[in-house]
Order: C-alpha cells, then sequence, then structure tokens
C-alpha cells in the first residue's frame, strides 16, 4: 500500500513539475517575443516565439508598448515590453545590428560553417537594456550579468534558440565562438577570448 502511494505521489509531482516546466518554456517565449517584438515588430515576435519551441497567439502595439501572448504546448503566458532607443528592446537587438566586426566576422565564419544563418534572438544591449534585464534576473531561465559586465553591452555577444546551440557549439571554437557558461546559459556564445576555445 505504501509503494502505491508513494508511485501515486511521484506521478503526481512529476506532472507539477512538467507543468511548472512547460509554464516557465511558455513565460520564456512570451518574453523573448516580447522583446523582439518591441525591437522589431510582429513578425520578429512571431520569429523569435517559434525559435522558443512556441507560437504567438496575440500581438498588440500601443504606442511604445508591445503586449504579446505565447503558447508552448498547453501553456501560455503574456509579456509584455516596451521600446527604448533605436531599436533596442530590454532583451537587446535580435540579428546583427550593432555586433562588433570581429563577431560579425566570427558569425559569417559560423554560417559558412553550418551552411545557413545563425539564428540570433538576442545580440548587443544598450546599458538601459542590459539593466531592465537584470532588473528582471528572476524571470529568466538562464543568468544574467550585471550591467557593465556583459558582453552583449560590448558587442561581443549572442543568444541563439534553444534549439539551435548545439549546431553552433559543434562549430564555434572552430570559427571563434565560446559557450562560457554550456551547461547554465547553453544559448548564449560570445567571441573566444585569446586562450580559451
Amino acid at each position: 500500500m505504501l509503494v502505491v502511494a508513494t508511485g501515486g505521489l511521484c506521478l503526481g509531482l512529476g506532472r507539477l513539475g512538467g507543468e511548472a516546466v512547460a509554464a516557465a518554456r511558455a513565460r520564456t517565449a512570451a518574453d523573448a517575443a516580447a522583446l523582439a517584438g518591441a525591437a522589431e515588430g510582429e513578425d520578429t515576435a512571431r520569429a523569435v516565439a517559434e525559435a522558443n519551441g512556441g507560437a504567438l497567439v496575440d500581438f498588440t502595439e500601443e504606442g511604445a508598448e508591445v503586449q504579446v501572448r505565447a503558447r508552448v504546448g498547453g501553456s501560455e503566458a503574456v509579456a509584455r515590453a516596451e521600446r527604448v532607443g533605436a531599436g533596442a528592446s530590454a532583451g537587446g537587438v535580435v540579428g546583427a545590428a550593432g555586433l562588433t566586426p570581429d563577431m560579425q566576422a566570427a558569425l559569417a565564419r559560423a554560417e559558412a560553417a553550418l551552411g545557413g544563418p545563425v539564428p540570433i534572438t538576442s545580440g548587443w544591449r544598450s546599458p538601459a537594456a542590459q539593466r531592465a534585464l537584470y532588473a528582471n534576473r528572476a524571470r529568466n531561465p538562464f543568468p544574467v550579468a550585471r550591467p557593465g559586465t556583459s558582453a552583449h553591452e560590448r558587442g561581443e555577444a549572442i543568444d541563439v534558440p534553444r534549439s539551435f546551440a548545439p549546431r553552433l557549439a559543434a562549430v564555434g571554437p572552430t570559427v571563434g565562438l565560446c559557450q562560457p557558461l554550456p551547461r547554465t546559459d547553453p544559448v548564449h556564445f560570445e567571441l573566444c577570448r585569446q586562450g580559451r576555445a
């Protein structure tokens, strides 16, 4: 009887954990889509939601504020973002704009090695965007650098969709892109420093 009760408890906890993971993935997709939408509009928001394993359910713009609803599996989440500066959002610029020439060259090498484009969900970030992201770091599934210390602020880092990260990691060291925190921040790539591959 104890085994049956324990088994039922384990199944219940597993289901609860699965629901929490799905809700977190929906929140990530919504947050990323809102930031992308604030930076570059609805089409980019849709692409970023899909790159994060979700679907864009709703997109609303009111002045500088963007609100999106994203769905991952059976979970939905709503997120809002406000446009700041020229094309920047609280998560940075989606795409290669603002990246250093060295970073753009490394990306070009990666694209040549992979035979196609590297999808960028977050690239260069302004100091204000990094501060906003850091202020909301508890909602981010990955570590967020303190403002003034992020390679994103220098234009030397990108984040890619989680599903794409293993492909980029496979060619990264040969093209000059390193993954400094592969376990805790698998989507983050930056220029390799000397002595680090």
